[in-house]
Formats: C-alpha cells, structure tokens, sequence
C-alpha cells in the first residue's frame, strides 16, 4: 500500500454523539425506535414530526460528547490513521440566527486537536442524516433554495474555523440514498397530495448545488483543501436473462449515478436533464456555472451490500448469503463497484464506510466476533484486487470505530463497531467501552500494512 494510504474508521454525531441539551434537534432525532417501521419514517416521518412520547435513540448515542477523549485514546489505541465523523449543523447554528454557538465550535476544535494529537487525520462531512429540525420545520429543508443559502453560511463557518486542521471534507452521506430516504437525507416533508418525483428533484437540485458551494468555499479559503461527497455503492445485477431485467438494472444504475454524474463532472447528463424538464425544475444559469466550475476531488464511497432487479418482483439473491437483519453479503461486489466508479469518473475513491452490522454477545467480559473479521477480510482482498487492477483508491475506513446507533432500526443492538458499548435497545447501561476481537485484529492489520507501505 502507498505510505498515505488511510486506514481508519468512522462515526456520525446523530448515531454517536448524545449531548442533547447543549444543541438543537435534528431530523432524526425525532424517530422513534422501530425496526420494522424507522425506515418508512426516514422517507415520510409524518405524525411523527408531532413528537408523541416514546424513546428517541438517536438523542442520547452513545454519548461521545461527554467521553470523546476515552474514545480517542482507544481509537489511537487500535492504529486508525483516519477518522471519518461529522460535525452537527445543530450543534454550530441552534436556530436561524446570524450568530454560531461559540460551545459547539470549541467541541470540534477539542475533537480534531485530540485526533491529531494522536496523529489521527479528522475528515469532515457537514450532514450526515442529522440536519437541524429548524431547518426542516421552518424551510422544509433542501426543497427550499434558502436552505442552501443557509448551508453556505455554516459551511463558510466551519471551513474558515477548521480548515488549517482538516484537509478532506465531504458534503453528505449517501447522497442518493434520498431516493428511498427523502427525509433523512435532504431534511425534506412530503406534502400531502404532492408529487414524490417532483419533490425529489427540486430537493436533488439543491442539494447539487449546495455540495458545489462546498467545494468552492474549500478551494476559496484554502486550494489544498480536498472535497468529496458519499454515495452508496450498491451493485445490481438482474435476476434473469430477460431484457427487462436488464433494462431494470439500467434504470436502477442510472437513479443511482445521477447525482455523481453532476458532481463529478459538471453537467447534467441528458437522462437527468429530461427528469428535470418533466418535473418543471427551473434551473438557473447562473446555478449551472456554479455546478460546472466546482466539482468533486474525490468520491466518497459506502458499501454494504448488493441488490437484484427482476420482472417478476423476486427480490432476494439466491446465490448470496445474508446477514442476521437481511443484508446480503457480496465481497465481490465491492470489487465490483468499486472499479465501476472508477471506470465511470477515474478520480481517487475513499471508502468511508463497510461493515457488518448484527448482534453480539459479552462472553466472560469479551466480545469474539469472529464474523466482523471475516467479513472485513474478504471485502478488503477484494478492495487490494482492485487496487492491482487499476483503481485510485486512497483510503479505506470501517463502519464504524465504535456502536452506535443504527440508521436504518434505531437500535443499539445492531453493532457495527470494533468497541462494544454496554447500551441496550431501551437505553440502559453503563456505557462501558470493551474493544471487541476485531478491534485487536484490526489494529494488527494496520500495524502489518504500515510495515508494507511504499
């Protein structure tokens, strides 16, 4: 591996970071805990907007905010040269006032000093599911243009403050996941009776031009500083031989590849263009040069899984094994992905985020979670494959460097980290940290691949 390859982790603030009373509420704070239901809320969250009385999650974490240094120290501990977090927009702005939360931004600049004083690189996304509930209460999110006039004022605030520290900044989390995840992922409500499709692509739009912004006040205030947005990397293969189904996967591809398309290289291609043009999205010149002159340093790169399309409505693989909530297990599709994005773009990739998220078990005080190692292991042979074959890739970080709480369920006991937490489901415990097996395994990788750098 190149000497500044990364090999790190990640977290978020809305999954990890608790400190409640000290900001304002995000979107997902308000979702309640459902694994059957939680995702329908992250696209249409509805009666839950009106905060009925039950147990909220994703307000508490794992409460990082108050035991930040411990974590830190464990994740030096383990080796990570890189940790991927997100800063929350709800913590530096409390409400729509001109002035940021002196607080908030003295808790990052904590965070990022104790990362490097370990030697550990801070990289940035701005949103991760997390954006402040004001916004959304007030602007109905990224489908108003004031909301990226408003991200532009907190990205301005952050990147001036941090920049010096943090070279590697990333807009948003799975951006196309805002095709299932309307909600989540763009801070937007469905009105009643409105069409979805529309909505999405005004909210798409916005959301396109306020991760140009990005990349254009990091290259104002600092031209080293590098930008990149997420996407979720989810390889589709078509069930069948039918032309249908390959039709079907086309379409999938193309739903999944837009947003990138426009960030990576500038333009609108003319399938999305079309898609603009049926739903009336009036796009501005002066928005299309922005979009054109700012565009991606690197793509940011999730995976977790594969899919299937099919005419017939078949929706599992029957050739893939499947985790203990359903996921499928592809190491190969990883490879897969991963050289279709560089194919597709041939700019540098970080992956930020791969893992296995089930149930684990203290056994005399110890976690042996076995399967987290060999899942990691075969996703990161078939990453070093495509590495040998050609594709840039400049980084690879784990979800995630300790438990939190799970996007998709709200639950604590869907872990995906190398340190176990002792929190239940119902919020009990005592928040105990215990490195699991593979956190050991992980810092014996890093401690060999280092030895190995060119």
């Amino acid at each position: 591996m190149d000497k500044n390859f990364l090999w790190g982790s990640s977290i978020s603030g809305g999954q990890c970071e608790g400190g409640f009373d000290t900001r304002s509420e995000t979107v997902v704070d308000i979702i309640p805990q459902s694994r059957e239901m939680r995702f329908q809320y992250l696209n249409e969250p509805g009666k839950y907007l009106q905060r009925p009385p039950d147990f909220y999650p994703s307000q508490n974490g794992v409460e990082f905010y108050e035991n930040y240094q411990e974590d830190i120290a464990l994740f030096a501990q383990m080796g990570l040269k890189a940790l991927r977090f997100s800063i929350l927009w709800s913590r530096i702005y409390l409400d729509d006032t001109d002035e940021p939360n002196e607080a908030g931004l003295q808790f990052y600049d904590n965070v990022i000093d104790e990362l490097l004083k370990y030697n550990i690189e801070p990289i940035v996304t701005t949103i991760h599911f997390d954006m402040p509930l004001w916004v959304v209460q007030k602007y109905n999110g990224f489908y108003d243009y004031r909301t990226v006039e408003l991200y532009q004022k907190y990205i301005q605030t952050i990147v001036n403050r941090y920049h010096n520290r943090v070279k590697h900044w990333i807009s948003f989390c799975e951006i196309n996941v805002m095709n299932s995840a309307l909600y989540m992922v763009g801070g937007t409500v469905l009105p009643p009776h409105w069409d979805r499709e529309e909505v999405l692509h005004q909210c798409a739009y916005h959301m396109l031009l306020a991760n140009a912004l990005l990349v254009k006040t990091c290259h104002d205030i600092d031209k080293t500083l590098k930008v990149g947005c997420e996407v979720a990397g989810t390889p589709c293969y078509p069930l069948t031989s039918s032309p249908i189904d390959y039709q079907l996967m086309m379409e999938n591809g193309r739903k999944n590849n837009r947003y990138t398309d426009v960030m990576v290289k500038g333009i609108f291609p003319y399938y999305f263009q079309k898609e603009m043009q049926k739903y009336h999205i009036e796009m501005l010149d002066r928005d299309l040069i922005i979009l054109k002159e700012n565009t991606l340093d690197f793509i940011a790169v999730s995976y977790y899984k594969s899919s299937i399309v099919s005419h017939t409505g078949v929706k599992d693989n029957p050739c893939l094994e499947k985790t203990a909530f359903g996921w499928t297990i592809d190491p190969l599709g990883f490879r897969l992905i991963l050289n279709e994005m560089y194919e597709r773009y041939e700019i540098p990739i970080l992956v930020v985020e791969n893992g296995l998220g089930t149930y684990d078990k203290i056994e005399d005080g110890k976690i042996h979670d076995d399967y987290r190692i060999d899942y990691l292991k075969k996703h990161i042979e078939q990453m070093k494959l495509a590495i040998e074959e050609g594709v840039d890739i400049i980084g690879y970080l784990t979800w995630s460097a300790i438990d939190g709480v799970s996007t998709s369920e709200g639950m604590m006991s869907k872990r995906y980290g190398f340190i176990y937490v002792d929190r239940n489901d119902d919020g009990s415990g005592t928040l105990k940290r215990i490195p699991k097996d593979s956190f050991y395994w992980y810092q014996e990788l890093i401690r060999e691949e280092s030895k190995n750098e060119i």
